[in-house]
């Protein structure tokens, strides 16, 4: 594997790790500062599942990631 694809998939993980702590990280503090308004219990609440599905984006990508790394033997 040359060094630009190597890079190109750190890259590629560490933005999507970043992506769903941001978003998490971000509910959060927005339903802990939040009123018990609708509004801001929403917004945290779909912070939150935002950053869940980023999460799993980026186990999934790593599992892909890891599955075509592998050599093929016959």
């Amino acid at each position: 594997m040359n060094t630009q694809s190597r890079l190109a998939k750190i890259t590629t993980a560490s933005s999507l790790t970043g992506l769903a702590l941001g978003f998490s990280l971000l509910g959060c503090l927005i339903l802990a500062k939040g009123n018990s308004e609708g509004a801001s219990l929403a917004s945290g609440l779909i912070g939150v599942l935002l950053g869940a599905i980023f999460l799993m984006f980026a186990f999934s990508y790593w599992r892909y990631d890891r599955l075509t790394d592998k050599p093929y033997t016959n």
